[in-house]
């Protein structure tokens, strides 16, 4: 179930950053909350485990989706699960369902279910709210595994398995985003990170940086939540990201420093709903200059995209006419 990657990540003072919310287009079939779903949830980290349920294991230590050793006192609190390999939210994505919430519920009464009367006792602690930090290839599609600290919050530990209903919600962390740097060599080398604690769909669907000799650059989602680049511009770096509805933050100045790896709280979050604008305030100042224009070749700005050539250094750099690159519509770089 659990996979790979661990990273023991240090609190950094918040740096200079600033907001946009850029209209997206908004998915009718997206909204949430989602329509609830059955299925069964287990846990783990506990004594069929041989581990001790305060412990960091599995979805709180590695984990599928790269987040690291989670802080039990910092939001989701260890309220954490994963969900099958083969779950359609999961399938959906992006980014493997990485960070979305979901509400659960335990059920004792589900027609058919061998798994009767075992929620417990109150029937007003029989509802948890969870964070997907976690894959479980094992898992089937409706399949919940949980950590043992929150199956408990519903039902003892001592059953092991329950059936329940679930839904997707919207996250609601207390705190603006943290960008967590795990690798960096610095100018001119790799740079990989994630991005924790996200509002809203929290379905990160881009994540770009900008540095003092560069345009917008986009990240690979290389595996879960990780994001990764095979060049890193000069410092200061704005990092720009996006989820699935087109809602967009900027953190501007975020990495100021050249190698620096560990957790960069911000200032910045996306707004719980479906409705947002972009405050006017909030834009940079100055005329758009976003061409879509295609480098010298025989190549269109589509396919100079589908050959992967968007992350190129030669097309992220364009020319005097291409400010912000070659093809810059076409590979995300726009922000007008």
């Amino acid at each position: 179930m659990k996979t790979v990657l661990s990273c023991i990540l240090a609190w950094l003072v918040p740096l200079c950053t600033a907001q946009i919310n850029t209209s997206g287009n908004g998915d009718a079939t997206a909204n949430l909350p989602t329509d609830w779903k059955t299925g069964i949830a287990t846990y783990y980290g506990g004594a069929p485990d041989g581990l001790d349920p305060y412990t960091p294991s599995f979805g709180t230590s590695v984990g599928g989706c790269g987040y690291g050793r989670m802080n039990k006192t910092v939001w989701p609190y260890w309220s954490v699960g994963a969900l099958s390999t083969k779950n359609s939210y999961y399938l959906a994505g992006p980014v493997d369902a990485c960070g979305q919430c979901f509400e659960l519920e335990c059920v004792n009464d589900l027609p058919g279910s061998r798994y009767a009367g075992r929620c417990g006792p109150d029937p007003n602690q029989r509802s948890i709210t969870f964070m997907v930090s976690d894959a479980c290839p094992e898992c089937e599609a409706d399949h919940v595994d949980l950590q043992a600290l929150t199956f408990d919050k519903i039902a003892p530990m001592s059953v092991g398995r329950i059936d329940m209903q679930y839904r997707r919600i919207a996250c609601t962390p207390p705190n603006n985003m943290v960008v967590t740097i795990d690798q960096n060599r610095g100018n001119g080398g790799w740079i990989r990170l994630d991005v924790q604690q996200i509002a809203d769909r929290a379905s990160i669907q881009l994540v770009q940086i900008k540095g003092e000799d560069s345009d917008w650059t986009s990240l690979k989602n290389i595996w879960g939540a990780t994001w990764e680049l095979g060049w890193t511009p000069k410092v200061p770096l704005d990092v720009r990201i996006r989820q699935d509805d087109g809602q967009e933050v900027t953190a501007y100045q975020l990495i100021t420093k050249s190698g620096i790896t560990g957790a960069l709280p911000t200032s910045v979050q996306f707004k719980i709903g479906n409705n947002f604008t972009a405050p006017q305030s909030a834009k940079p100042l100055g005329t758009c200059t976003c061409t879509d224009n295609p480098p010298a070749s025989n190549y269109s700005c589509k396919q100079q995209k589908d050959y992967q050539h968007c992350d190129q250094s030669w097309m992220v750099k364009g020319d005097g006419n291409n400010p912000l690159g070659f093809c810059a519509k076409t590979c995300g770089r726009c922000n007008c």
